[in-house]
């Protein structure tokens, strides 16, 4: 599979990632439970998204944020198995970002906006 975007959280031996095939608008997942010696095949995800940034907070879940729709978190409780239907947190017309734990449960999403000259922006939510 070519894709042009991938991202992953890891816990012990089992890697969870998210990649964005080319031409495709829906994210794929994959899963190794081996520290990526084998991976399982991958299936598609149950949400669309470009740019993404995943975390996995100390408790537990683990985090998407993405564009398209818009800027948008999905978030699942059970490793990647399921997935929320996500939550629009921006609606700027492009953005790349990345996500920080900056205490239990409270994250501090930061992605630029489609014009560079303009300051990073931020978001700062409890999950």
């Amino acid at each position: 599979m070519d894709f042009t975007e991938c991202t992953g959280v890891a816990i012990g031996n089992t890697i969870t990632v998210l990649i964005r095939p080319l031409y495709s608008p829906m994210m794929w997942q994959c899963w190794s439970h081996d520290s990526a010696a084998t991976w399982e095949p991958a299936v598609r995800a149950t949400f669309p998204g470009y740019a993404q940034s995943m975390l996995r907070l100390k408790s537990g879940p683990i985090l998407v944020a993405k564009r398209y729709p818009l800027y948008s978190v999905n978030v699942s409780y059970d490793d990647g198995v399921n997935w929320d239907q996500g939550a629009i947190i921006d609606y700027p017309t492009w953005a790349m970002g990345l996500m920080l734990e900056v205490e239990p449960d409270v994250v501090l999403c930061t992605y630029q906006n489609a014009d560079t000259s303009q300051p990073l922006l931020s978001q700062r939510f409890r999950v």
